[in-house]
């Protein structure tokens, strides 16, 4: 609950939990424990319709694999991606790997965004969970439009809205990461935040400014990685 408090001027909040210095099984470990701990926290939750927090995992490979392995992270996964929404907690998973995720589980997501595949083996497994419900001509076409997708398309499909799948291409796809952060980085990182927090002035915390907009956003990023020394 305390990672989802909102800061003194009102803005929310992200928690990063980085485990590059674990090793598989001890990664999963950890993972495993605090996976549990988001789906207790879940539970004790009253239902909500709108979204109250986001679980991202970055490759989620070896964390949901298919049956018949089950490691401590399969469980609280699948949970979270049944039952997450209806106490307004989301799950956004990432792999380069689709072959081996559980795709049973996968079943559950609501929201897919599929780009270049390079091998048959994973577009036959995407396809499989995109058209599980459709005809085998609808399951050829799609597998045809993965397979000829370019540079920075990808196939989208929100079960939310309709069933059907569309192309999506965004203008821009930029990420402000420039590779995993060591240990002494995320410290600095931490102190530069809490620092920031307590200078923050006294009329900002009692009214919390509004959100700002994208372009607000990224002129932000920019601005806070001109100014960072490398």
């Amino acid at each position: 609950e305390a990672w989802l408090a909102r800061t003194p001027d009102g803005r929310p909040t992200c928690t990063v939990l980085s485990v590059a210095h674990l090793d598989d099984d001890e990664r999963t470990l950890v993972l495993g424990l605090v996976l549990e701990e988001v789906l207790t926290y879940a539970r004790s939750l009253p239902g909500a319709e709108s979204l109250r927090a986001l679980v991202a995992i970055d490759e989620v490979y070896g964390l949901l694999p298919p049956a018949p392995h089950s490691p401590a992270t399969k469980r609280p996964i699948v949970s979270l991606l049944k039952q997450g929404r209806a106490f307004g907690i989301g799950v956004l998973l990432a792999t380069q790997n689709p072959m081996d995720l559980d795709y049973r589980a996968l079943s559950n997501a609501g929201l897919w965004c599929i780009g270049r595949l390079q091998t048959d083996a994973d577009r036959a497994r995407v396809v499989d969970g995109l058209s599980a419900s459709g005809t085998r001509a609808a399951a050829t076409a799609l597998a045809a439009t993965i397979k000829r997708l370019g540079p920075r398309w990808f196939v989208v499909r929100d079960v939310h809205r309709d069933e059907s799948v569309r192309l999506l291409r965004p203008r821009e796809t930029l990420s402000w990461m420039r590779g995993p952060m060591t240990r002494r980085e995320l410290v600095a990182a931490r102190a530069r935040m809490t620092e920031r927090s307590i200078s923050i002035p006294a009329v900002a915390q009692k009214e919390p400014r509004p959100a700002p907009s994208v372009g607000n956003v990224i002129q932000m990023r920019a601005a806070s990685s001109a100014a960072r020394p490398m």
